[in-house]
């Protein structure tokens, strides 16, 4: 019966229907050819207890608060911030795309939201300083990646709704392993600058220019200490914390940036509850697919078949990372997450891992599916704005694809990486 849920959820997809709607259709489909047609009664609370978690009231504040200091002309403040800082490297320009990112990443924790920002910044001005086209696209697209993963994370979110973790244990697990994949892309940067002679960006910086640039960006980098800070000393929850990440990027955006008028805020608004509503849609659905799971007992008895039939704890491992990243290639990282998560968690637990540290592999793993095609949102974002074939890009963002493969590699690898931070601060 399993098989022929999987099936008529493939098949639904592939015909096009929504993904929260055809996991709704499949899950009545199991009812009604297994004999269970009784629960068909309870799918109003199946419904329910997906969106019945304190949690997942946070995204929607997270991502109206990303969108309030999107719109607030903040990418150009950290920009500036990022040339001050790496500019001078070799392959300046890509240098500071790269760092720009993993700056809007602890403000906006979306990749497309990174594109949209930085890539109409990027791509045109590093062609203009010599770089090729598709080069520029690639960078612009790899680094949007990293949003995802420095906390806040709205995928983090719900990986954390999905299998009941500490939000704050997983933002303090991200830290790391996110700053290790915005270093590695820095570090390819680096090689291949000095293998294809890109130019370096001379920047001259005094000490007024320093703190002035500083000044002008701090306020948004204070954003995301705030929301980290408040959760991870437990002063408040992940959901009251988007709500005063809500508050603060308001007061700076008509407070002293004043870059923001009343008149763009219902745009603003309607932009982040019609994201709220699309995710939303699918977890109410998943609640139907989480009780099927639950009852035909397909965690345990995933767990159970593989650790009999595999005896390496890394070739299970191994298989498991390759089947996410296949997964990515064909699902967004929020619906796979819902749909896979529950299963595959105790599996990695049983292998040895902690649950932090599988949780970060499989949100990293999933993530990188928005750069391999077919259904690769941020390479078509990024191609549509460099004005490219996706192929170019694509072909271009092999090196970067590899550095951030390597990443999670050495967090299967030495899992302390994710674990230090959670255990300083006691969340183990």
């Amino acid at each position: 019966m399993i098989l022929l849920l999987t099936a008529i959820f493939l098949l639904l997809l592939l015909l096009g229907m929504p993904i929260g709607l055809a996991m709704g259709v499949a899950g009545c489909a199991y009812f009604l050819f297994s004999g269970q047609d009784m629960f068909l009664t309870m799918l109003p609370d199946f419904i329910f207890n997906g969106l019945n978690s304190f949690v997942l009231m946070a995204i929607p504040f997270f991502l109206l608060a990303g969108e309030i200091m999107d719109r607030a002309t903040i990418s150009g403040r950290l920009v500036t911030f990022s040339n001050i800082l790496v500019g001078r490297f070799p392959a300046g320009l890509a240098q500071v795309n790269i760092m720009a990112s993993m700056f809007f990443a602890g403000i906006t924790g979306a990749a497309l939201g990174d594109v949209a920002a930085l890539g109409k910044i990027f791509i045109p001005a590093m062609e203009k300083e010599g770089y090729d086209r598709p080069f520029a696209a690639a960078v612009t697209a790899a680094s949007s990646l990293i949003g995802p993963i420095i906390p806040p994370s709205i995928v983090i979110v719900v990986y954390c709704a999905a299998t009941d973790l500490s939000v704050g244990g997983m933002f303090a697990a991200a830290i790391v392993p996110g700053l290790l994949m915005g270093l590695s892309q820095m570090i390819i940067v680096y090689m291949l600058a000095k293998k294809r002679h890109y130019p370096r960006h001379e920047v001259k910086i005094t000490p007024r220019e320093f703190a002035v640039s500083f000044k002008d960006a701090s306020l948004a980098l204070l954003m995301p200490v705030i929301i980290l800070g408040g959760i991870m000393s437990g002063v408040v929850t992940p959901t009251e914390a988007a709500a005063c990440a809500v508050l603060y990027a308001l007061a700076v955006s008509f407070g002293v940036y004043k870059s923001l008028n009343v008149s763009q805020l219902p745009d603003i608004f309607f932009s982040a509850a019609r994201g709220s509503a699309k995710l939303f849609f699918i977890l109410a659905f998943i609640g139907i697919m989480s009780w099927i799971f639950g009852f035909e007992r397909l965690p345990l008895l995933l767990r159970d078949t593989v650790l009999a039939h595999v005896p390496s704890p890394w070739l299970i491992l191994l298989c498991m990372n390759i089947f996410l990243l296949f997964v990515g290639m064909w699902m967004t990282e929020g619906p796979a997450i819902l749909l896979f998560a529950p299963i595959m968690a105790p599996l990695a637990v049983s292998v040895g891992l902690h649950p932090f540290t599988w949780g970060i592999i499989m949100v990293m793993l999933l993530v990188m599916g928005l750069i391999t095609p077919p259904v690769c949102l941020v390479l078509f974002a990024t191609a549509d704005i460099a004005e490219l074939p996706m192929e170019k890009v694509f072909v271009a963002i092999l090196p970067l694809f590899c550095a951030n493969i390597g990443v999670i590699v050495l967090l299967n690898v030495f899992p302390e990486l994710t674990l230090f931070l959670p255990r300083l601060l006691g969340f183990l």
